[in-house]
């Protein structure tokens, strides 16, 4: 222990631990730029996490008929974006651990020189080391701004979706509604008018069928007629065959006969 504080290895692991805080902060920034440029035309972006984001904002926004709360629903859209390998939220919670162990490393290493009674310039060497890569990593902290950049593309996020998204969704829903109503009347009308054609054909139908029993009836009453006055011609020519003998004798029966 006592040749890894004088021989000086101690602090490139307090560099290592800065750097990296540094690095993870930076890394994180430059991710939450480049979304930010993305989310300015959604149209065409080719970011394929905005792709999708935009995708599951339709078909959350089409089954749920709506969406209430578009700022609760990219927040925890943006908790779900990994980037290397960590989410973005887990990157800035990686940060802050970073710094915490700057400190906290070089705090120790101060402590491990004390104990061991090494030279006092080891003491304040790591001591300040550790202080020193802390506010580094503070510094390129507030430089970065992660807090600002995520709020930055929240807000992106959220204009696209509210001012953008929802009301195209809203006039090809009203579209999709008044077609179907169309639909549905010309259904109802069709169903109308195919009513109102049967019932016409139903009537001139009856109409024919009484027309042709009438002109029936009246052929049949011709020839009943017709069969009557052949009777009577037929008798009266009969009778004006008979003789004078034949007809006085016929005379005589039908007297007897009555």
């Amino acid at each position: 222990m006592m040749g890894f504080l004088q021989t000086g290895r101690a602090l490139y692991v307090l560099a290592v631990i800065c750097f990296g805080g540094i690095f993870v902060r930076l890394a994180a920034g430059s991710f939450y730029k480049k979304l930010i440029k993305e989310s300015a035309n959604m149209a065409l972006t080719k970011n394929r996490y905005l792709r999708n984001l935009k995708q599951n904002a339709e078909d959350t926004y089409r089954i749920n008929m709506g969406m209430n709360n578009a700022a609760v629903y990219l927040q925890r859209q943006l908790g779900n974006l990994k980037f290397l390998g960590f989410s973005l939220s887990g990157l800035e919670n990686l940060a802050g651990q970073l710094t915490l162990l700057s400190f906290l490393a070089g705090g120790v290493c101060a402590f491990l020189s004390y104990w061991n009674r090494s030279d006092n310039s080891y003491i304040v060497l790591y001591g300040a080391a550790g202080i020193l890569g802390g506010m580094l990593t503070i510094v390129a902290d507030y430089g970065v701004n992660l807090e600002g950049k995520r709020n930055q593309l929240l807000i992106s996020l959220q204009d696209h979706l509210e001012n953008v998204m929802w009301p195209r969704l809203e006039r090809e829903s009203s579209s999709e509604r008044a077609s179907a109503v169309t639909e549905a009347e010309e259904r109802r009308d069709g169903g109308t008018v195919r009513t109102i054609g049967r019932d016409r054909d139903r009537r001139l139908s009856g109409a024919r069928r009484g027309a042709e029993q009438t002109a029936a009836s009246r052929e049949n009453a011709r020839e009943a007629s017709n069969r009557d006055k052949k009777e009577d011609r037929s008798a009266k020519d009969w009778l004006d065959d008979l003789n004078p003998e034949q007809k006085r004798m016929l005379g005589e029966m039908l007297k007897e006969f009555l």
